[in-house]
């Protein structure tokens, strides 16, 4: 039974164009899975955790335009999954999560492993159900289809041969819900002195469409993390970065309309809306809202909508706007190091300009993201709406997948790497273009600057030092420790083509003063 119903999950892949499948098997169902897909050209790469497996599965999805699908085993596979499945729910990458299970059939006399692992995996996903011997092509495609469409997310199924599983989970076009209209949006637009636009992650697919309509446009454009690269970065009017922290606000209080473009609330840190300003959200498709105070909320299609509302788009700022350039003030900042955060950052993108970079949570994510330039929207990869360390490795690899054509950069600092170290061999098996960089300061040094006076203690942040690239030695990594510009520079120029890893030195003092320049705080 489990045979049949393998491959009728194997078909369903197929039709939804699925061509490879990332995962951890735990032996029965799981290896008939990976056989049936195997049969139909769908490839299986073997990670060594679950969470990774998501990740790579959903990256590779978000760059390939197909759908990402893990493979996992029951009870601690599909639990060690459950990060994974969050970053791409929160993170808005498609992902398909396939576990086996403890049967129906067997479930009253098995005890071991037995968990509700739809219930699991329901506060997490976007639907969670039994995939069964009814109906089950369709059941497979429905899930994939409910993935891809916008928001984009995870969707979950559990396997099992022996009941008749769920209906398939409803695939419609969301019902578009306004709170005003186009001809009123327009009108506001028109009537601005002091417009700002902030564009979001759902906005990468009106990319063509931006960069004609404001190409000549005066008006000041900002970009989320996971909207670097929409516009290009040395635009006159690209203002850098809306994350939500205090070194941002004072242009956006210059505003009297705020204007945001596929801007999703899951991409802002927490915090207040202290803006005055009027603000108006265009989206692809309904969203929360709250997070913005009380905008005005239109959802169209992009490609009709944008150019009546852009063609009102006329600055009329009394005085230029003016907001000091992130990536100099970084790139300006003193430093007693021989080797800084910025100069891991800037040297690695002079050395490969046109590389795919992925970007770990942590310190070192504050400096990579302005002084790394992106020339195309999706060229960097950062876990945004979740926020996870162990995010970079796992997201290079899938990318690398994605773009065998293209060099992959993994920055990643050394807890985050330490969270994911096994999948070193993963880019070692499969010959992979991936350079990882490791910011090795043995800090969690993001939490180490939240500490206050009372809870001060090294030990609750710091590590012994690592020799990462040993580690990356044992691997089968061509490896590089440096401590120094010059260092850096010469390992960059022998990275080229190969599985690699550089080891950079960097002092967690430097950290400080880039996190006061990039958020306007201490921490």
């Amino acid at each position: 039974m489990s045979q049949s119903l393998a491959q009728d999950l194997a078909q369903g892949l197929s039709q939804l164009g699925v061509n490879r499948i990332f995962g951890v098997p735990g032996g029965g169902p799981n290896l008939d899975m990976i056989a049936a897909a195997r049969d139909l050209g769908i490839e299986f790469v073997l990670t060594h955790h679950e969470t990774a497996a998501c990740i790579m599965a959903a990256s590779y999805g978000k760059l390939t335009g197909r759908l990402g699908v893990a493979i996992v085993t029951r009870g601690p596979g599909l639990t060690n999954a459950l990060n994974g499945v969050a970053q791409a729910q929160l993170d808005r990458f498609p992902l398909l999560l396939i576990s086996d299970t403890v049967s129906r059939e067997s479930s009253s006399h098995v005890a071991h492993q037995r968990l509700d692992q739809v219930a699991t995996t329901v506060p997490i996903t976007k639907w969670s159900g039994v995939l069964g011997s009814s109906n089950s092509v369709h059941t497979v495609t429905a899930a994939g289809e409910l993935a891809m469409a916008a928001p984009q997310g995870s969707v979950h199924l559990t396997f099992d041969s022996t009941q008749k599983g769920d209906s398939p989970p409803a695939v419609g076009v969301a019902v578009q819900s306004s709170t005003t209209d186009l001809a009123d949006v327009a009108k506001i637009i028109g009537d601005a002195q002091r417009p700002l636009i902030i564009l979001g992650l759902d906005a990468v697919e009106a990319t063509t469409t931006l960069r004609s309509l404001l190409g000549d446009n005066s008006t000041p454009v900002m970009v989320t993390y996971q909207a670097k690269g929409i516009v290009p970065e040395d635009w006159d009017s690209y203002c850098g970065f809306f994350t939500g922290v205090p070194a941002e606000r004072d242009l956006l209080r210059q505003a009297d309309l705020i204007i945001g473009v596929g801007l999703d609330s899951v991409e802002p840190m927490p915090g207040p809306w202290p803006f005055e300003a009027t603000t108006i959200l265009v989206h692809s498709h309904e969203i929360e809202t709250n997070y913005f105070g009380n905008p005005q909320l239109l959802v169209v299609d992009y490609a009709t909508a944008l150019p009546v509302l852009f063609d009102q788009l006329v600055a009329k700022w009394d005085q230029p706007f003016t907001r000091p350039c992130l990536k100099n003030a970084l790139l300006e900042l003193a430093t007693q190091s021989t080797l800084s955060p910025q100069d891991v950052v800037a040297l690695t993108n002079s050395e490969f300009p046109d590389a795919i970079a992925t970007v770990d949570a942590g310190a070192h994510m504050l400096v990579t993201m302005p002084v790394w330039t992106a020339k195309r929207p999706n060229e960097v990869l950062i876990s945004n709406g979740l926020a996870t360390m162990g995010f970079s490795l796992p997201a290079a690899i899938g990318a690398a997948f994605a773009n065998p054509d293209r060099k992959l950069i993994c920055f990643v600092g050394d807890g985050g790497l330490g969270m994911s170290l096994a999948e070193l061999e993963v880019i070692s098996r499969h010959n992979l273009d991936v350079t990882v960089v490791v910011f090795n300061d043995a800090t969690l040094t993001l939490i180490q600057l939240k500490q206050t006076e009372a809870q001060r203690d090294s030990r609750s942040v710091g590590y012994a030092l690592s020799d990462f690239a040993a580690i990356g030695t044992a691997m089968g990594l061509k490896t590089f420790t440096a401590s120094s510009t010059d260092e850096l520079q010469k390992a960059l120029s022998a990275v080229s083509g190969v599985p690699s890893l550089i080891d950079a030195r960097v002092d967690a003092a430097d950290f400080r003063d880039i996190i006061k320049t990039a958020r306007g705080t201490d921490a």
